[in-house]
């Protein structure tokens, strides 16, 4: 992985994005640079940050480090191996860490799952391994359980320090394609290439809620709070869901001229981070839904937003195999609530 220099993406302010959202319609032109900009050997697939270290997969089946305060990078941390007669080694579908840092999940094209205690920045010894094959995504419901889901709509959810499965649940029969524990661990979300949206009960996996309202698959899910949602879609929408009803109705926070593939958000500061046009990234506050700031600098689509602990940077990764970081601190006036 070669670090590329601090340098400038964007010198001059960016077109104004006209903005259809049920909080109304806003025009802001702002441009910005990234403080670090890393290149991973291919596509980034998905990523996850552990303290000061951004953990990227590829396409090409690595798993990626680099610290996001100094610009450092680890090198890989991972690489699969291609199966015997295979010309190219597994793909890494995803990334993830556990709440406290000290664990991390990859799951792999071949089906397995890989988890991992973090150490300094490197990977340690496994401490659970799976030939289950289909596998697409694993998230962290606490530092002990983790949730994973495949490609013929089933959830699982196993419990690492036994290794057991605490339960498995058939949901649909097309592939799940996002999982978000809500913030106070008591839900789950479940987004499936159907444009469904599930949501079920972490403790047992029975299904509460069903939401229907996108078009397309849904590619991204954030919980905006512990009775919200908001889910991206193939069908260039962004939806929000308020879930303290029986029957959830969506309500539009943008929509636009594109697949919104990946969502990031920043509680604190009620920030949405969605892909726009041309593959820039937005900055949508949802007070009033207005975007403040525009980011230019991939070249592919974006397929992962993470906000940082710190609240003032972003991080952007995609088929560009580029990653980059946004400081944000000098954002737009009004930006703070």
């Amino acid at each position: 992985m070669r670090i590329a220099p601090r340098r400038r993406i964007a010198t001059a302010a960016l077109c104004a994005l006209s903005l259809a959202s049920g909080a109304g319609a806003a025009r802001e032109s702002l441009a910005a640079e990234p403080v670090f900009s890393f290149r991973a050997d291919h596509m980034v697939l998905d990523a996850a940050v552990s303290g000061s270290k951004v953990l990227v997969g590829t396409q090409s089946g690595r798993v990626d480090a680099f610290d996001w305060r100094d610009g450092s990078a680890s090198g890989s941390l991972l690489a699969t191996r291609a199966l015997e007669g295979a010309a190219f080694a597994p793909t890494v579908t995803s990334v993830a860490t556990s709440p406290s840092g000290a664990a991390c999940a990859v799951v792999s094209s071949d089906g397995r799952l890989q988890v991992f205690r973090l150490h300094e920045g490197r990977f340690s010894a496994a401490l659970h391994r799976s030939e289950r094959t289909g596998l697409l995504l694993a998230r962290f419901l606490d530092d002990n359980r983790l949730l994973v889901g495949d490609m013929r709509g089933e959830i699982a959810l196993i419990e690492l320090a036994s290794g057991r499965e605490v339960y498995r649940r058939q949901l649909e029969y097309d592939p799940i394609y996002a999982l978000a524990p809500s913030p106070d661990g008591r839900r789950v979300a479940v987004a499936f290439r159907s444009s469904r949206i599930q949501i079920l009960s972490a403790d047992s996996g029975e299904t509460q809620q069903v939401l229907k309202g996108h078009r397309d698959s849904v590619y991204g899910l954030v919980w905006l709070a512990s009775d919200e949602l908001a889910s991206a879609s193939k069908d260039k929408s962004v939806l929000a869901w308020d879930l303290t009803g029986r029957h959830a109705e969506p309500r539009s926070l943008y929509a636009g001229d594109h697949y919104v593939t990946a969502l990031g958000f920043d509680r604190r500061k009620g920030i949405l981070a969605l892909p726009l046009q041309e593959h820039q990234v937005g900055l949508l506050r949802l007070a009033d839904g207005r975007m403040l700031r525009q980011l230019r600098g991939h070249s592919a689509p974006v397929q992962s937003l993470l906000f940082l602990e710190d609240g003032e940077r972003l991080v952007s990764a995609g088929n560009d195999a580029r990653v980059l970081v946004w400081d944000l601190s000098d954002a737009p006036e009004g930006m703070e609530q």
